[in-house]
């Protein structure tokens, strides 16, 4: 059940090293569930939070020992948005990676579907260049499943 005296918003800042992701999935999912998302949808959240960390630190930052992400969490009281900053050594690209039914076919490589899990597990997500550089993944999710 939602507390209204709960913070809206946390911040959190994690070294570009793989496993660090783990440290911002659950304190994600912390807060989701003091929020009053639902155990399937913070599961969901889980996940799609991981995804990005990973990509900002894979792809983004390119694993650059010393370079951060930055995770921010704000709830507006009817959904979370959770934004994962890199520092941009490789910006992105602008696009969605290709869809399972073409890597099963072996049309594209096995690896890449960070960001269409993620496409299919929140209810909003996009990039934007931050404005210091770098890019910006954001997701949204309401605490109720889109329709």
């Amino acid at each position: 059940m939602y507390d209204p005296s709960i913070s809206s918003s946390i911040d959190l800042s994690i070294p570009s090293e793989l496993g660090y992701e783990r440290v911002v999935r659950e304190a994600v999912a912390s807060f989701a569930h003091r929020l009053g998302f639902a155990t399937e949808r913070v599961e969901d959240l889980k996940t799609a939070v991981s995804e990005a960390c990973l990509n900002a630190i894979e792809h983004g930052n390119a694993q650059t020992p010393g370079l951060r992400v930055d995770v921010t969490c704000v709830w507006d009281g009817s959904g979370l948005t959770v934004c994962v900053q890199d520092q941009g050594l490789k910006p992105y690209s602008g696009h969605v990676t290709s869809c399972i039914e073409q890597r099963l076919r072996g049309d594209a490589p096995p690896r890449g579907l960070g960001l269409y899990l993620i496409t299919q597990l929140v209810d909003a997500c996009g990039f934007e260049p931050s404005p210091g550089g770098g890019n910006v993944l954001y997701m949204c999710m309401r605490r109720c499943p889109r329709a």
